[in-house]
């Protein structure tokens, strides 16, 4: 067991907060009650899913810890709609599930985007010590489950991508560099769904998990202290980037003090090796995990706040948005 392991709850909490995820450890919260979707039930059984986007629907019948939130904008009762499938930071330890991703859902809605936010196995004692695959393996039942039950939510099929800030990013990255492929003989008709997405927006994301660079938190919660020879280096985005690659948003501050905004640049620079079609901005100005930037923020630093509005420009411009800025009618 990690040597976080054996830290009590207060000390834990103590060390999340002084490690810059204050807000992370505040809005960490639970699914306390459950919509279930599981194969043994009609598509058309989910209650209200379409009238009542705050429904939350459990990953596994087995795990009382993962579950997905589904945020609807009302453009989905008339036509398929884009979808981003939303994984909060908070170093692998705690999730920021407002400000890195109830907001975010909610700010895609107004650009008629479904935003799904996505609880996943945590390797702290909020989340059971869980270490990879368990994140991982969360993420892509969600995507699989968004495309399965795609049509029942008004959602399209294929314009379904991941979001992620911070160790978020790291989990939306992992999405996208792992195959996904479907399993054409599964007995659960979602896992029959790719879970690779089709685009990806990195928030300030952790990128490596080797050298100097590496969040040290992030990495011992997700691999713990001893991991398997090449694990580290499996699960560095940078050293993975697929020839298939989607596009990616990408963004951070040069004034992160949490996690080195050379990860993005390592990131990026892989990204343009592989002729990933890609926007990646450096703002000068702003901490770590500022979200959405509130009033104040934005106030104190105007030009990191303009990054909702790049990503949904760029959006539009890889043609998953509408240039109105809703979805495609098909």
């Amino acid at each position: 067991m990690s040597a976080l392991g054996f830290q009590k709850p207060r000390r834990f909490i103590r060390r999340m907060l002084s490690g810059g995820y204050c807000a992370a450890a505040i809005l960490f919260s639970g699914c306390s009650s459950f919509v279930f979707v599981h194969p043994d039930r009609a598509p058309e059984d989910i209650p209200g899913a379409a009238a009542e986007p705050d429904h939350r629907y459990r990953l596994n019948g087995d795990d009382d810890f993962s579950c997905l939130i589904v945020h609807l904008p009302k453009e989905a009762e008339k036509r398929p709609v884009p979808a981003v499938v939303i994984f909060p930071g908070g170093a692998y330890g705690v999730l920021a599930m407002d400000k890195e991703g109830n907001d975010y859902a909610r700010f895609l809605n107004r650009h008629g985007v479904a935003g799904v936010v996505v609880k996943y196995p945590l390797g702290s004692i909020f989340g059971h010590y869980r270490r990879h695959p368990a994140m991982l393996d969360a993420a892509q039942r969600a995507i699989r489950l968004i495309r399965h039950y795609a049509p029942q939510l008004g959602i399209d099929s294929r314009r379904i991508g991941v979001m992620g800030s911070s160790a978020g990013g790291h989990l939306a990255g992992l999405t996208v560099i792992s195959s996904g492929a479907p399993d054409p003989s599964a007995a659960d008709a979602a896992d029959r769904q790719s879970a690779r997405p089709d685009f990806a927006i990195l928030c300030y994301p952790v990128v490596t998990l080797e050298g100097k660079y590496a969040h040290a938190m992030s990495r011992e919660n997700l691999i713990g202290p001893d991991p398997a020879p090449g694990l580290a280096e499996k699960l560095s985005l940078e050293r993975n980037i697929p020839a298939d690659c989607p596009p990616v948003f990408l963004w951070t501050t040069l004034e992160d003090g949490v996690v080195d905004p050379e990860n993005s640049r390592m990131l990026a620079e892989a990204l343009r090796r592989n002729n990933v079609r890609r926007r990646v901005i450096f703002y000068e100005r702003g901490p770590h995990g500022m979200g959405l930037l509130s009033a104040a923020e934005a106030e104190k630093y105007p030009e990191t706040a303009k990054w909702s509005a790049e990503m949904i420009d760029f959006l539009r411009e890889q043609k998953i948005l509408d240039r109105d800025g809703g979805g495609k009618n098909e």
